[in-house]
């Protein structure tokens, strides 16, 4: 069975990062897809969202003068597209086997991670990458999982497996309900979905899930307020951006397509039992 250039972009990018890997954490849709690999994650007939992106939180904190992550790229087949006029210009690692699929670095900035004009986030270079700074990118780095990435699910990696650390689950949705009201409706309803699968995904292990979110957010207990706010208001009521929702699931090929009512049920249950306090 040939590959998928999703799974082709994680294997290259594991192979890039192999020198350091505790310095990387995939986050994003990847991770979601990812999801199924972790111990945790229960058989569902769910199908996986796709992404043609990777996005990778990189832990900065201490330089890493021999390692080149954007030579080890090159080597493998993926080449660097930049943006904006920045010192360090915006950068997608994109595969040149299929160029609409490709990786972005991002790291922790204080604050909002969006300058007082509006502007895109700022940069720096770091193991020869460009990472964007963003706010909560601490959140995803903490506690991270690991998967294995193997043949017989796809990943072509010449019988050894590899591993990537991912975002835990906790995190992931935690970051998912701060940026939120940040996004555009489409991509707030996407994200719901997202939110929406990963609660079904870990639904026999949600007591754990809350274990290790209260180990994650322990030094900032004002953040995890926030997070239960948004968690409760999510899952209180039917509004718009879960209508948007259920619309989207609709037109996804799938086993379970929940209307309105049933997903904000699951949204209001799940999120209750992992963001409790």
């Amino acid at each position: 069975m040939p590959m998928t250039p999703e799974n082709e972009l994680l294997v290259k990018l594991a192979r890039a990062i192999a020198v350091a890997p505790d310095r990387f954490v995939v986050i994003g849709g990847a991770a979601h897809q990812l999801f199924r690999r972790a111990e945790l994650a229960q058989d569902t007939d769910i199908p996986v969202l796709r992404t043609t992106d990777a996005d990778v939180a990189v832990d900065v904190d201490a330089a890493l003068p021999s390692l080149r992550v954007d030579e080890n790229l090159r080597t493998l087949g993926i080449r660097e597209e930049l943006s904006g006029e920045a010192t360090s210009p915006v950068t997608r690692y994109v595969l040149e086997s299929a160029p609409e699929h490709y990786i972005e670095f991002v790291a922790r900035r204080p604050g909002s991670g969006q300058t007082r004009s509006g502007a895109n986030p700022p940069t720096k270079s770091f193991a020869g990458v460009v990472v964007q700074l963003l706010s909560h990118v601490d959140l995803l780095l903490a506690e991270p999982w690991r998967v294995e990435l193997r043949e017989e699910d796809g990943f072509a990696v010449e019988g050894v497996p590899l591993s990537l650390q991912i975002v835990n689950p906790a995190s992931y949705l935690a970051q998912k309900l701060l940026v939120l009201e940040k996004r555009g409706p489409d991509e707030r309803a996407k994200d719901i979905v997202y939110i929406h699968d990963t609660l079904v995904l870990f639904a026999p292990h949600l007591e754990e899930l809350n274990a290790l979110w209260r180990k994650v957010e322990t030094p900032s207990p004002k953040r995890a307020r926030k997070t239960a706010e948004l968690a409760r208001a999510l899952g209180a009521a039917v509004g718009d951006d879960v209508r948007n929702a259920a619309q989207l699931l609709r037109a996804i090929e799938r086993p379970y397509r929940p209307d309105a009512r049933a997903l904000v049920a699951t949204l209001n249950e799940g999120l209750r039992r992992v963001f409790s306090q």
